[in-house]
């Protein structure tokens, strides 16, 4: 018995089906910031991604779910980006904090806006499924920045009684302070955020240095 898909490669059919779970996955993101997740039905999606409606259900089986594949792959792409900072930290503590929290400023920004505002009201609607799945992506980025600044606390460079978690939870919140400002109000624009994060990462690092350099250096830092 002969069939195209006994004789295609498994890499190529493996390569398939991930470009079609890309285009879907686009396709949601798209509609859901243009139109809002509560007006999108699956054939809107289908029409937008050019595939049989059959086909999206066979991929992801409810919106929910399609709301979760661009939360993991909003994930995916920081956890990425934060992976290279660790493998490779710059020798300036301030500098590799401001890079780390960035990270998520650039993830907000590279997306409309709109996109993150409807995926922010899905997780208050459904805070046990969407709400969660946004607090472990969050959970692991915090989770690197802790595992940079015990970096720099095991080189001395930070105190010895640095507590990573705590701290990075800190600076976590300076960014997390300014991109909720970014996606509320539309006057308020990338730059600004990119700036005010850098001030104020800046200036939470300056309570984590040994005390008498921050004593001695905090002024020049900033």
């Amino acid at each position: 018995m002969d069939s195209s898909s006994e004789t295609q490669p498994v890499g190529l059919r493996d390569r398939q089906k991930l470009e079609r779970q890309r285009r879907i996955v686009k396709a949601a993101a798209k509609l859901f910031a243009r139109t809002g997740y509560a007006d999108v039905a699956m054939e809107d999606v289908a029409e937008r991604a050019g595939l049989a409606v059959g086909t999206i259900y066979n991929y992801y089986p409810s919106k929910s779910a399609l709301l979760l594949a661009i939360i993991r792959r909003e994930s995916e792409s920081l956890i990425a980006r934060g992976r290279k900072i660790l493998d490779d930290p710059p020798r300036d503590a301030v500098a590799a904090a401001c890079s780390f929290t960035e990270i998520f400023l650039d993830d907000f920004t590279r997306d409309d806006r709109r996109l993150w505002r409807e995926l922010f009201g899905a997780a208050i609607a459904d805070p046990s499924v969407v709400g969660r799945r946004l607090f472990e992506s969050d959970a692991q980025l915090v989770s690197q920045l802790a595992s940079l600044l015990q970096h720099y606390r095991d080189c001395g460079v930070l105190a010895s009684d640095l507590e990573p978690i705590p701290a990075a939870t800190v600076l976590y919140g300076v960014s997390f302070t300014w991109m909720t400002a970014y996606l509320m109000n539309d006057a308020i624009s990338a730059e600004m955020v990119r700036n005010e994060i850098r001030r104020g990462t800046a200036i939470a690092m300056r309570g984590l240095f040994p005390r008498a350099e921050a004593i001695i250096t905090g002024g020049d830092k900033l």
